[in-house]
């Protein structure tokens, strides 16, 4: 879906709001494997997949952790970044051939001074990443690595098709090994 669908099915996108968004968005596409934005990056952008399958990603200890899986129809960014101008800590990857609009923010924020349709996809876009990152953090806290994969595969069962088993484990915080004894008992 094309991100101007997507806004017109949750806002209305009058004409004058349409040619903004065709002027300032561009869209790439990415192979597998490619990197969008390393940890570390200023970003300027606002990322939404049309297709593809993407991670977001940091490194700890030299090791690639990945933090969060993005699927179609969604949307990524480093926040701090965004926001605070601010070295991002996340790193984003194609894990499979994307097509990704990239959305300008500075012309996004300047219009959100005078027009509420866009500061409700702004709304919209940070209570998204705070619900999944606040849902993350709970299934961390309280669910056993069994139920977090559990819950991974019935939420994204295209998963697997794109994301390596290395990424997998670090995203539940366990090791190769385990999630490979995991995926037995399923």
């Amino acid at each position: 879906m094309t991100i101007l669908n997507y806004f017109k099915e949750l806002y209305h996108i009058n004409d004058e709001l349409e040619r903004f968004f065709d002027s300032i968005i561009v869209v790439k596409d990415f192979s597998k494997g490619e990197t969008i934005f390393e940890p570390g990056s200023y970003l300027k952008y606002i990322y939404f997949v049309e297709s593809g399958f993407t991670r977001i990603y940091y490194y700890k200890n030299k090791r690639d952790i990945t933090h969060y899986f993005f699927g179609p129809n969604t949307f990524s960014t480093g926040i701090e970044s965004l926001f605070y101008k601010k070295p991002s800590l996340f790193g984003l990857q194609a894990l499979a051939p994307s097509k990704i609009c990239l959305i300008p923010f500075e012309p996004i924020e300047e219009l959100a001074k005078t027009d509420i349709t866009i500061n409700k996809i702004i709304q919209k876009v940070l209570m998204d990443s705070l619900i999944s990152f606040s849902n993350r953090f709970y299934n961390s806290q309280f669910e056993t690595a069994h139920e977090r994969y559990s819950a991974l595969i019935d939420d994204n069962p295209e998963l697997f098709q794109n994301a390596s088993l290395g990424h997998i484990a670090s995203y539940l915080g366990i090791s190769q090994q385990t999630l490979s004894v995991i995926r037995g008992i399923k």
